[in-house]
């Protein structure tokens, strides 16, 4: 019976961790730029976008390299925010750090 307390209490203090864990991610922040400076994204730690800039002079470019541009910053805002999510992971729970 104590072992079933004791698993309670452990999950009860991982789920804190992941509540703590949500808040650093939500204020954590990637901005990331598109190959030829065209697009700008604004991610937070939890992968939501928060503000797409997109320069005046991408009207000069077809339709096609700004679709690469905003393809190619969103995937790099991605990539980073895995792995600052990573990062900020280790430890909880056991898990070993990066």
């Amino acid at each position: 019976m104590f072992d079933k307390l004791g698993q309670l209490k452990d999950l009860w203090k991982l789920k804190g961790q992941m509540e703590e864990l949500k808040k650093r991610l939500d204020n954590m922040v990637i901005k990331t730029d598109s190959p030829r400076h065209l697009v700008e994204i604004t991610m937070n730690g939890s992968m939501e976008v928060k503000e797409v800039r997109i320069e005046a002079l991408a009207k000069n470019f077809s339709e096609e390299e700004l679709a690469q541009d905003i393809k190619d910053a969103f995937n790099k805002a991605v990539r980073d925010t895995q792995m600052m999510a990573a990062q900020a992971m280790g430890g909880i729970g056991g898990l070993p750090q990066a």
